[in-house]
């Protein structure tokens, strides 16, 4: 992958509505850009009494119904993480790996814990340069870390585990990715990157018959290409880019007419937007737009980031 891929594709999280808890992020450095998105991490604050996180990933439509006992929302981004999941009571550390999943799920909030989520996420393609398997092979589940990583995880974690704050840890993850990644044999793949870079231009609406015909291969191809580098069909992958297209448009603000947001980003009509965006959101483009205004008055009130990086 190259590094100039992200200015086309940047993922949103919707994260950091509740004030109990902190979510941030940092990007990478400069040597790991073609490869990760940006460093994440997800907690309780520390000036409330904080909740344990537990993932829900039932029926998307059925998320809206959740909403008043959810944390936060997690939506398909063509990403893969590594994730290292801790929790201070039981001092116990879980490290793994999330595959490329196509619908959101919530995750919910339980009174009496204080669980953190440290996390690195790999640009799509970015993931398989680090462990060389075929990423279809993960598509929609999480797998212990130990179990997939080329080397050994257990000195990174223990290190991660004692960094005082955000900043160490991610400074840590750095180091151990940026020395993993001058010791793979993975080889680069032009035929990747000039397939994700017609798919980012077009906002995910380009057809998979019109890649295959520009890049002058099978469609049969493409898509052996796109379980091994990113782990779901091509025009699955379309489809989640095109949701991610939509949502930067509703984070502009402003005034929304929803016809002109469909015809603009490919969809037949309004209907269509709609059944489309509530398969990766979980709710109506409404809903989102809403979410986001929160997300906007919540952060312009936060206090200082300083505050809460310390753990």
């Amino acid at each position: 992958m190259d590094p100039w891929l992200h200015s086309l594709f940047r993922p949103i999280q919707v994260n950091g509505s509740d004030s109990s808890t902190y979510y941030i992020e940092k990007k990478p450095s400069a040597a790991l850009r073609a490869y990760v998105a940006c460093y994440w991490e997800f907690g309780p604050a520390a000036r409330v009494v904080e909740g344990n996180l537990t993932a829900s990933c039932g029926d998307p439509t059925s998320l809206s119904l959740l909403v008043e006992e959810t944390v936060e929302r997690v939506l398909p981004d063509g990403c893969t993480d590594i994730l290292l999941k801790y929790d201070p009571v039981s001092e116990r550390q879980e490290i793994s790996y999330c595959g490329t999943f196509t619908h959101p799920f919530v995750s919910a909030r339980q009174e009496g814990a204080e669980t953190r989520i440290f996390a690195v996420r790999f640009f799509p393609g970015g993931a398989h340069f680090f462990h060389g398997i075929p990423l279809h092979l993960f598509t929609g589940g999480h797998f212990h870390l130990e179990d997939i990583w080329p080397e050994s995880t257990a000195m990174m974690g223990e290190r991660i585990l004692e960094a005082q704050d955000f900043n160490e840890r991610v400074r840590i993850m750095d180091e151990y990715l940026s020395q993993l990644l001058l010791r793979q044999r993975t080889s680069d793949c032009d035929l990747m990157k000039s397939l994700l870079h017609r798919i980012f231009v077009s906002g995910g609406s380009v057809g998979i018959k019109e890649l295959a015909d520009r890049e002058a291969i099978s469609e049969r191809q493409i898509n052996r290409k796109f379980g091994q580098w990113i782990g779901i069909s091509p025009k699955k992958f379309s489809e989640v880019v095109r949701f991610q297209s939509v949502l930067h448009t509703i984070q502009s603000g402003g005034s929304m007419d929803w016809t002109e947001l469909a015809l603009k980003h490919g969809f037949f009509d309004q209907a269509h937007l709609s059944r489309d965006f509530r398969r990766f959101y979980g709710d109506s483009p409404l809903t989102a737009a809403k979410d986001f205004r929160r997300l906007s008055d919540f952060y312009n009130t936060r206090p200082e980031t300083s505050v809460i990086l310390k753990t």
